[in-house]
């Protein structure tokens, strides 16, 4: 989506379909004013979105996930619209200090425009203070923007992680594992086939065994 091609009006007609209506005069207005390229991407497993700087041969340009609920999309753009601040203000492309202010900035700007339901604003006011490179760490904001994806048949048997007590019998990835400890962020699980330990996100989901 070449926002130098487009005018405003088709830029929030594009955008309707992915990010709250509140939001879409602002980032258009964004999009426009600094002629950012954003690209609707297929599901990368490792990413939510990307930014990459300007060159001689484009513009700011910013991919995002197509799937991403109406709140998990603009939080991610958020999240790169950052990324472009700190390198036109200060040429930073790390998550840093400068990305952090920017982000911070970013999301109390559409938290004012009472963008977000109330679940979503209080969890975001308790991440800003401790931003960090993948929201994906703080699980009290990742759990509740899940909240809002829409129901997935191939997911109704499944649970969080974190929800299952320790030693209990799972599946991941056609795989039968055993929960064990918590290692800070994440969980540390044993593959029952292979005794090897893996690492994964509390908000992994998984199917439980039944004894």
């Amino acid at each position: 989506m070449p926002a130098v091609k487009q005018t405003k009006e088709n830029i929030k007609h594009i955008l309707s379909s992915y990010i709250p209506e509140k939001a879409l005069d602002a980032i258009a207005d964004i999009i426009i004013a600094h002629r950012v390229s954003v690209e609707i991407t297929r599901t990368r497993k490792r990413v939510h979105g990307t930014y990459q700087r300007p060159t001689l041969q484009q513009t700011h340009r910013i991919t995002i996930n197509h799937e991403l609920n109406p709140y998990l999309f603009l939080i991610t753009l958020l999240h790169e619209f950052a990324h472009m601040y700190a390198w036109v203000y200060k040429k930073s492309l790390q998550h840093n200090d400068i990305w952090k202010k920017y982000f911070a900035e970013l999301l109390l700007q559409f938290i004012d425009k009472e963008v977000f339901p109330e679940d979503v604003k209080t969890a975001l006011m308790k991440h800003i203070p401790r931003i960090s490179s993948s929201d994906f760490l703080d699980i009290v904001l990742t759990r509740t923007l899940l909240a809002y994806n829409k129901p997935c048949e191939k997911d109704q048997d499944l649970v969080f992680l974190t929800d299952l007590p320790q030693d209990t019998h799972f599946v991941y990835n056609r795989s039968l594992f055993i929960k064990q400890q918590k290692l800070r962020k994440y969980y540390l699980c044993k593959e029952v086939k292979t005794n090897r330990m893996f690492k994964y996100h509390p908000l992994a989901k998984v199917k439980p065994m039944v004894d």
